[in-house]
């Protein structure tokens, strides 16, 4: 067992139940919360994919660009 998970045990040994009660619910919210954000994440595309999907791009993307930022002033 590593030095941190036995401090941990350690820790929770000490604890009265309506502590331990607090502390379980507090780690189901953590868990809810990383399950949560990993299903929003949007996979990054690596740099050979977005110069493959863009090279065979006929307009300017710099100019698109600053049409969307106009349109939002």
């Amino acid at each position: 067992m590593t030095v941190l998970r036995q401090k941990i045990e350690d820790e929770l040994n000490a604890l009265d139940h309506q502590s331990l009660a607090a502390l379980y619910e507090h780690l189901r919210q953590i868990n809810r919360i990383r399950r949560a954000s990993r299903k929003r994440r949007i996979k990054a595309a690596n740099i050979d994919q977005v110069l493959v999907l863009t090279s065979s791009s006929k307009s300017s993307w710099a100019d698109a660009v600053l049409e969307n930022r106009e349109e939002r002033l």
